[in-house]
Order: C-alpha cells, then sequence, then structure tokens
C-alpha cells in the first residue's frame, strides 16, 4: 500500500472531474436524444440512486478499511470468485479509460481540429496521463483539485453569458410522450455515474474515512447539480429538436457566445474538456494498473503504465469505426453494461459482505 495519503476532498475532487466533463462531452447528446426536453427530469430521477451508489461504495471502503476493491473482492467472495470479480472490475476500468480516450480523439478531430489524425490527440493525452500515474497518487490528486477550481468558474461563466437568450417555453409539454424516454435518459445517465465505484481504489488512501458517506452523498448531489445547467442549455437555446442532431451540444453553445467584440468562445470548452479527460483517463489508468497489481501480488504498480497505457490506445482505435459507431455504443450497450459491472456487483459485494464477517 503507498506510503502516500490524500485528503477525503482531494478524493472526492477526482471522483467529480472523472464524471463532470466526459458526462458533458459524450453523455448529454445521449441523454438529449433519449429524452429530449424532458432531460431535466431524467437527471433529477437519478438522483437517488446515484447517492445509494455512493453509500454503497464508501460503506464497503469501511468495513474493509485500508483494502481496494481487489482485496476486499476476494476477502467476500472467496479466492477464486473474488479474483473473477476483480478481474472484472480491472476490465471495467480499462475499458472505461478506453472510451474516454476514444471520445477526446473524437471531439477533437470533428469539432476542432479534423485534418489531424486522431491518434495524435489519442497519445498525447494517454502519454500525460501514464506520466501522472507514475508520479504517484498525491501529485495526480494534488494536480486533479488546481484543474477543477479553475474548470468550475469557467463553467459558470458559460452558463451566465448565455441565460439571456435562453427560453424556458422550449421545456413545454413536459412529458409529451411519456416516462418511457425519461426513464431512458435516467438509465444512461446512472450508467455515467455507476464509474463512481473506481474511487473503491482511491479511498484506501484518504487519510480518515469517517465520513465518506457523508461526502459520498454530497458529492453525487453536487454532481446532480452541475449537469442539470448543461442539460438544460442546449434545449433552452436551440430547441429539443436542434439540440437533438448536434454531436456536441455545450460546445455548440460556446461557440455561439458573444460578448461585444469578443466572439467564438469555443477555446473555453477545449481547455474545459481538454484537462477533465486528462483527469479522468489518469483515475482510471491508475485504478487499472494498482488494481492488477493487486490481483497479482506485484510490489510496484507504476512498471505497468507503460505497456497499460499503449494497449489503450490500441483498444480505443479499435473500439468503434467513428463518433457514430461510439456514439451508438454508449446509447444501446453501455447503459447495460456498465450498471451491471459498477452498481450491480458492487452490491452483491456489499450484500454477501453483510451476511459474512468482514476481516480486517
Amino acid at each position: 500500500m503507498e506510503k502516500i495519503q490524500i485528503s477525503t476532498t482531494q478524493a472526492f475532487m477526482l471522483g467529480i472531474s472523472s464524471i463532470t466533463v466526459t458526462g458533458h462531452l459524450l453523455f448529454i447528446p445521449v441523454i438529449i436524444n433519449q429524452s429530449g426536453r424532458d432531460s431535466w427530469i431524467s437527471v433529477l430521477c437519478t438522483l437517488i440512486p446515484v447517492v445509494v451508489l455512493g453509500c454503497i461504495t464508501a460503506h464497503l471502503a469501511q468495513r474493509y478499511p485500508g483494502k481496494t476493491i481487489m482485496e476486499y473482492s476476494e476477502d467476500i467472495m472467496g479466492k477464486w470468485l473474488g479474483k473473477l470479480f476483480a478481474f472484472l472490475f480491472i476490465f471495467y476500468f480499462f475499458h472505461d479509460a478506453s472510451i474516454s480516450i476514444r471520445g477526446f480523439g473524437e471531439f477533437f478531430t470533428t469539432a476542432v481540429t479534423p485534418r489531424t489524425p486522431i491518434l495524435v490527440y489519442m497519445s498525447c493525452i494517454v502519454f500525460l496521463a501514464a506520466f501522472t500515474v507514475r508520479s504517484g497518487l498525491e501529485t495526480m490528486a494534488r494536480t486533479n483539485q488546481i484543474f477543477l477550481f479553475s474548470m468550475i468558474p469557467i463553467g459558470l461563466l458559460a452558463s451566465t453569458l448565455t441565460h439571456k437568450d435562453k427560453d424556458f417555453q422550449n421545456f413545454l409539454p413536459v412529458l409529451e410522450h411519456g416516462m418511457k424516454p425519461v426513464l431512458l435518459g435516467s438509465l444512461s445517465l446512472f450508467s455515467l455515474f455507476s464509474t463512481f465505484f473506481v474511487m473503491g481504489m482511491i479511498f484506501p488512501y484518504v487519510r480518515t474515512d469517517k465520513q465518506l458517506k457523508r461526502y459520498s452523498m454530497l458529492t453525487m448531489i453536487i454532481l446532480i447539480i452541475m449537469f442539470l445547467g448543461p442539460i438544460t442549455g442546449p434545449v433552452a437555446l436551440f430547441g429539443a429538436e436542434r439540440s437533438q442532431g448536434l454531436s456536441f451540444p455545450t460546445f455548440q453553445i460556446l461557440r455561439d457566445i458573444k460578448v461585444g467584440q469578443l466572439q467564438r468562445l469555443d477555446f473555453i470548452g477545449i481547455l474545459l474538456w481538454s484537462l477533465g479527460s486528462y483527469a479522468k483517463i489518469s483515475l482510471f489508468l491508475y485504478a487499472t494498473c494498482m488494481g492488477t497489481a493487486k490481483l497479482f501480488r506485484l510490489n510496484n504498480h507504476t512498471k505497468l503504465t507503460t505497456p497499460f497505457g499503449i494497449l489503450l490506445i490500441i483498444v480505443s482505435l479499435l473500439n468503434e469505426d467513428n463518433f457514430v459507431g461510439l456514439y451508438r455504443f454508449l446509447t444501446n450497450i453501455y447503459p447495460y453494461y456498465s450498471t451491471l459491472l459498477g452498481f450491480l456487483l458492487p452490491c452483491i459485494l456489499l450484500v454477501v459482505s453483510m451476511v459474512r464477517r468482514p476481516s480486517h
């Protein structure tokens, strides 16, 4: 176990960064296309389930203090079944990192610089993430803390500058197509939040675990609030129909902002999503390397960053042919796949652990 520890605030700031930016970049168009003008209801419906998920993650960490997901999976499920659970979680973290890398590359090659090969962007972000993981958890947490404090004012500025152009009549009529589209949108958003279980790889290195549940619930509430603005913004500005046709609706909002002679503030979005993607990929690469080291009883997880980094680039290229294929995967497969690995499996661990006495 690493000797360096981080604060509770730093840990949950990692969780906020990993969910927020990827969600704004890749999942908001999915949710808007599923729920339309009722997307805001989908966000609110997700609140209670994600709070439950946060409590499950924190409760498992408190029942098995000082142990990562890989370690307490074996304590709970036994040696071989526990190793199977651990392997599934490692695969989940690795694959989610590859999706984020591909989404980052598709954003730049689709909306920013179409002539630049996607491999350039993916290689750069993986190199930075691998360097950060090798530098240690404390470095990653402090870097993310600085970035997040800079990203929040940028998001608030964008929301403020576009408020005068928003037409909230675009949200009427409410529930025109019933609850089914709303529930589909909620499932997609919840599947994104299911990646919060990666915090089970971070909690053992938090200085104190006494307030993990409280901070987990607070983090989930903050995240839901941080999704309401970007979800409602495109519909209020462009209408439901046009918003559903945009690949990156929040980025389009930034492109349309005009403040006197100052136009094209899309560089704000580029900065925002670059920093957030870097934080997300760093966290999940760390979880993949650390989890593999714990599973195979290796002493040093940093030696795994280079091979896993190279493998991430390869898998990211093979994931889908283009952004349309990635979007189709996030719409049709990811909600069920992520909910299974990020929520149902942790629920099984919790139930079994409550039957069996935790071993400390």
